[in-house]
């Protein structure tokens, strides 16, 4: 126990003999200097690591600014905006949303179309976050280089005018004049947008155009003498001398402006079937009196068949009628019924109707080529009215041909503006736009409204007495379709307030490049609501494709 005792005594005298002899050594020590130097030193050097984190900081807030800076210079070149001040307005509210770092300073920003019109260029400054002393500059600066993803745009927006529009004409025109607003720029370079008007009713209306497109119309040949000719045995014969009449035996001719009778009937304004006696002269079937009266200057010999400007022709009621032709064009029959070829290749139908009165007159307004005029085509579409039956086939087709360049001769007459880009031409896109609000009821047959055309088309006393040429317009319409999509034409299609007309849906969801380019709306309304979405449509493919 004693023995125990003495040890653990031992162990502490020994553990105070050690502590005492450590306090004593500590009391002598001159290393106390090192923390001085320590101190001192780190004064110093923090700073310069602080700074060394701020570097860091500083790397990684400039890598986020240019990512920011190339996101808002990419928006901002693909926005309409065409002015520097448009383009600063919309980059910059893009850097500011991108910019979502809370310790930064935004100091300014700039973005600013290059001279070449299609380069967007975008600079930024802000003040980086830092935790040492300022004692250098935290500015940093990006810039951003973007060239617009742009197309040139060709539309053609082929429009039903027809007589069961009637109560909805303000809406369409409030719906194209939206649609012109949308689709065409104020800017027109580098890229352009350009709008093609194609009304249409009982046919396509082409005013100035239309010799060029079906070909010119024989008009009268000039009479120089009207003489009576002895055959022997008292028979005789009415001769007319014509130069280069153009008549064969069995036509019929109307003589106009003549100033003279053959017996007691006047031939004037009359019309008679032929007889060919040579290329300068015929003769009058039924006529055999003598001659009287003064032969008038401005006399002449109108023929009456198919390509003069009269066609005399026997119609569905089986009476036989003369017709007068219009500024009007119809369907183009043959190998190129169903092609783009331009009409110096093969003429597109020529339209006759009765010269007064016509149950379903060509009464739409005339085409209008491509234009980026905007207030030209708004002028075009607020004179639009409604009348006649749906020839839908041929609005299509004129449609098809505003945007070919296959026709750019033919409507280089109204502007060099109006000559469609070439098919690959790059960054071109080539739009057709068809609106209808029901059947498609009116083909033709020799330029005359068909024997068979569908109800609301007009009565049998209009129309002709053989079948259409081309056959049914709704077929005549899908193969046009098809062709026009092969070329790459966008199509888009509105089918208005069609109701459950099966063959007009059918037609609006075949014809369309694809099912999100159909539109079926109910109602005034519902048709300006789909216009808008066409052209933001159209704007998205402007800039996308």
């Amino acid at each position: 126990m004693d023995t125990k005792i003495n040890r653990v005594e031992w162990l502490l005298s020994r553990l105070k003999a050690r502590m005492h002899a450590k306090f004593k050594a500590g009391l002598r020590d001159e290393r106390g200097a090192a923390a001085v130097f320590f101190a001192v030193g780190l004064l110093l050097l923090a700073p310069a690591a602080l700074g060394l984190v701020d570097v860091y900081l500083a790397t990684t807030k400039r890598a986020e600014l240019q990512d920011a800076l190339d996101t808002a210079t990419l928006y901002a070149a693909r926005s309409e905006k065409i002015t520097d001040a448009g383009l600063k307005e919309v980059g910059e509210a893009a850097l500011l949303t991108n910019l979502r770092l809370p310790n930064e300073s935004f100091v300014s920003s700039d973005f600013k179309l290059g001279a070449d019109k299609i380069t967007v260029t975008g600079t930024a400054t802000i003040e980086a976050p830092g935790i040492g002393p300022k004692i250098w500059d935290r500015t940093l600066k990006a810039s951003s280089e973007v060239l617009r993803n742009s197309n040139n745009v060709e539309v053609a927006l082929v429009l039903d005018t027809t007589g069961s529009m009637k109560d909805n004409m303000a809406n369409l025109r409030s719906a194209a004049n939206d649609l012109v607003t949308l689709v065409i720029k104020e800017q027109q370079t580098p890229f352009y947008t350009k709008v093609a008007l194609v009304p249409y009713a009982v046919g396509v209306k082409v005013g100035s155009f239309a010799d060029a497109a079906r070909g010119a119309l024989v008009g009268a040949t000039a009479i120089t003498a009207v003489e009576r000719t002895s055959l022997g045995n008292n028979n005789w014969r009415i001769d007319v001398t014509s130069t280069k009449h153009g008549l064969t035996t069995g036509d019929r001719v109307l003589l106009q402006n003549m100033g003279v009778s053959v017996g007691s009937n006047s031939i004037n304004n009359k019309e008679y079937v032929v007889t060919w006696q040579t290329n300068d002269k015929f003769s009058l079937n039924g006529l055999s009196g003598s001659v009287s009266g003064t032969l008038r200057s401005d006399a002449g010999a109108q023929c009456l068949k198919e390509g003069c400007r009269k066609y005399s022709l026997q119609n569905a009621s089986n009476n036989l009628v003369t017709f007068d032709s219009t500024q009007c064009v119809s369907e183009r029959v043959g190998g190129e019924a169903y092609t783009d070829a331009a009409p110096s290749v093969a003429h597109v139908g020529r339209l006759y109707q009765p010269a007064s009165n016509p149950n379903n007159p060509c009464a739409s307004a005339e085409i209008m080529p491509l234009t980026a005029n905007k207030a030209l085509l708004k002028q075009r579409i607020d004179g639009l009215t409604d009348s006649s039956s749906t020839a839908g086939q041929i609005g299509l087709a004129w449609g098809w041909y505003m945007v070919s360049p296959e026709w750019g001769p033919f409507v280089s007459t109204a502007s060099a503006d109006s000559v469609p880009a070439p098919y690959n031409k790059p960054q071109t896109l080539k739009v057709v736009i068809l609106m209808t609000d029901g059947a498609f009821n009116t083909p033709y047959c020799k330029g005359v409204i068909a024997s068979d055309a569908g109800t609301g088309s007009g009565n049998a006393a209009d129309h002709i007495k053989c079948t259409a040429t081309n056959g049914e317009p709704f077929a005549q319409a899908d193969q046009l379709c098809r062709n026009i999509k092969a070329k790459g034409v966008f199509v888009y299609t509105v089918g208005f307030n069609v109701g459950s007309d099966a063959k007009v849906k059918k037609l609006m969801s075949d014809c369309a490049t694809s099912p999100e380019y159909v539109y079926m709306p109910a109602n005034g309304t519902q048709l300006k609501v789909a216009f808008r979405a066409i052209a933001q449509d159209i704007n998205s493919l402007r800039i996308s494709k």
